[in-house]
């Protein structure tokens, strides 16, 4: 954690206040890493100030390395049942990621992948089923350690990732709505930049997702009660059946499992077609070789709206008018497509079409 606290602080306040809208007497969980307790710490006293009752649940690294090395495979499932059992009465839920090393998850003997997997699942199903608004945090986990991993310069992912969590919720909405109602209209989305890019998706009336950092009454009439922070993108799912052309990104992607770079979609009639990568291929292949047939198939446009934000690992898709275009499933996004894969390829400075209006120019609103 940066020495800032002051500034934090005020972080950890507009989670409880503004994120999650928790009121005095009320009740929130904190989930915190070994790496994360600084964060959580600040959290736990800003809730006391606030008047919120908060439980921190601790998750060791060390003891889920041990764990993953000696127990059954189900063994990490059965870890959260009494976390589970406290979601249903909790008002707030907090998630402060790890493990610092993202990369040990992707190094688990697959069963224990999957027990790992669906214990998060079960959580983020009883989260959604009881509607408890729920938070995830990315800034908590900056670290020399995850520095290292991306391959990123600490102090300026520091700062950048005290600024990008400040960004007002409301300001992100107002930056999303021209971008929802566009998608929400429109029938054709055009994306194309000088790298080669020219791609065009169906849009099929879909509800927009605004992804501005809080949980209100609008995402509650969605059914979504999670948001990330840093915040800030819109997506839509596309028509599945419609897609054609190139998609070519110049962004890398961070997810934990590794960087991709110089990704390239290739699509005709609705369906991947053909695909490359760089750095980062011989990951996205086994993953790919391992999905169903949703792999196939266009899931998303998403536009980027946090202005603070420029190189922040895992979530490089929220930088200010950074378009991605996700493969794979969209079930969760209103769209037809099931499935387990999904992945997405980054492009700045594009030009985004809809019905042949101009919603970006050179990744900007014009």
């Amino acid at each position: 954690m940066p020495d800032d606290r002051a500034a934090w602080s005020r972080v950890a306040s507009g989670i409880l206040r503004r994120s999650l809208r928790l009121k005095r007497g009320q009740n929130v969980i904190i989930e915190a890493w070994t790496h994360t307790l600084p964060f959580a710490e600040l959290l736990t006293t800003a809730a006391v100030r606030l008047g919120v009752r908060p439980t921190t649940f601790f998750v060791s690294e060390q003891a889920f390395l041990e764990a993953q090395e000696k127990s059954h495979p189900h063994g990490s499932a059965a870890s959260v049942r009494s976390e589970l059992a406290a979601i249903a009465a909790v008002d707030g839920y907090i998630l402060l990621p790890g493990p610092e090393d993202l990369s040990m998850l992707d190094r688990l003997p697959a069963a224990k992948r999957r027990a790992h997997d669906r214990g998060i699942a079960e959580r983020r199903r009883l989260l959604q089923h009881h509607a408890v608004p729920s938070v995830c945090v990315l800034g908590a986990p900056v670290t020399r350690g995850a520095a290292e991993q991306f391959g990123v310069d600490l102090e300026v992912w520091r700062r950048e990732s005290l600024a990008g969590h400040l960004v007002d919720p409301q300001l992100l909405r107002r930056e999303a709505t021209p971008f929802a109602r566009a998608f929400q209209d429109g029938h054709k989305v055009t994306i194309s930049h000088p790298n080669g890019t020219e791609l065009e998706l169906g849009l099929y009336g879909r509800a927009p997702v605004i992804e501005d950092g809080a949980v209100d009454a609008h995402d509650r009439a969605q059914g979504r009660t999670y948001t990330v922070l840093p915040a800030g993108w819109v997506a839509v799912a596309v028509e599945e059946s419609t897609a054609d052309g190139s998609f070519i990104a110049n962004r890398p992607s961070r997810d934990g499992r590794g960087i991709v770079r110089d990704a390239r979609w290739t699509f005709r009639g609705g369906r991947l077609t053909d695909f490359a990568v760089g750095p980062g291929r011989a990951a996205f292949e086994r993953r790919f070789g391992r999905a169903g047939p949703e792999r196939n198939r266009p899931a998303l446009i998403e536009i980027g709206l946090n202005p603070k934000l420029h190189d922040f690992p895992i979530v490089e898709d929220h930088e200010l008018g950074v378009v991605s275009v996700y493969i794979g499933h969209n079930d969760d996004f209103g769209g037809r497509t099931r499935g387990t894969f999904r992945e997405y390829a980054l492009l700045e400075g594009a030009d985004v079409r809809v019905d042949g209006r101009r919603i970006l120019r050179a990744g900007r609103r014009p």
